[in-house]
């Protein structure tokens, strides 16, 4: 989904231009800006997964039923609709932080039960990975070309697909065993999507750098925060299902 919210058409001059943008815009998007609204949805999405930790117990049902399939799909609507009504982005990223707060709350909760420490570990190795890939990037040792892009694109919705395809045949009662199973296929198959979801990270990097450029309006830094929270938190839940993996 960050990978719809976040590419090379969101800041296209045709595209900016739409949004009230451009070179004389009187507000526009700008870099540091960006980084603060990242950090309040951030703070906020914390805060709230703290909340759905502490409820563990309404949680971790709903983790495995009905409620759990609402909250992914409400979050993914959420998502359509900012790619629909990048305006309403502002007001639209704050009610998703809330709501993937308190989902991915639920989530590291029901983990933790299970594998002692493993949202520690699972918070620490994100935040690594986030520090290290913008650290490459602002430093331009990983460089954003056009085939990059395709690539890691192309290997984002490879993934989607395979998720779709584990959870429709779950509707039938059957598992993706050689993915979801601990066996060395298993855990090869989810260090290459944290791989993944961490090149995601240098796209958005790269499509924030292309907004700033295209003098896109200020509210394009919500909007883009929102992207880049979505990408955060999909490399957070991949680690974490690794350990998970391993430790099984």
């Amino acid at each position: 989904m960050a990978q719809q919210m976040l590419n090379e058409r969101t800041f296209a001059p045709q595209a900016v231009r739409e949004l009230g943008g451009g070179p004389q815009a009187a507000r526009r998007m700008t870099v540091m800006g960006t980084v603060g609204k990242s950090f309040v949805l951030f703070v906020l999405t914390c805060a709230f997964a703290v909340i759905g930790w502490d409820h563990a117990a309404r949680v971790i049902k709903a983790t495995s039923g009905p409620s759990w399939l609402l909250g992914y799909f409400l979050l993914i609507a959420l998502s359509f609709l900012a790619i629909a009504r990048p305006r309403l982005a502002p007001i639209g990223g704050l009610v998703y932080a809330v709501l993937m707060g308190l989902w991915v709350g639920g989530i590291s909760r029901v983990y933790e039960s299970a594998y002692d420490g493993i949202v520690a570990q699972a918070l620490l190795a994100t935040m690594a990975t986030v520090l290290v890939c913008l650290v490459l990037y602002a430093f331009g040792v990983v460089k954003v070309t056009r085939r990059f892009a395709l690539v890691v694109v192309g290997a984002t919705c490879g993934i989607g697909l395979m998720y779709l395809t584990a959870w429709i045949l779950t509707l039938f009662g059957t598992t993706l065993a050689f993915w979801a199973s601990p066996t060395p296929a298993g855990i090869a198959i989810s260090v290459a999507i944290c791989i993944v979801a961490a090149l995601n990270l240098f796209i958005d990097f790269a499509v924030v750098d292309a907004g700033v450029e295209a003098g896109a309006p200020a509210f394009m830094g919500w909007y883009s925060a929102w992207g880049l929270l979505a990408t955060v938190v999909w490399l957070y839940l991949e680690v974490l299902y690794l350990l998970a993996r391993l430790q099984r």
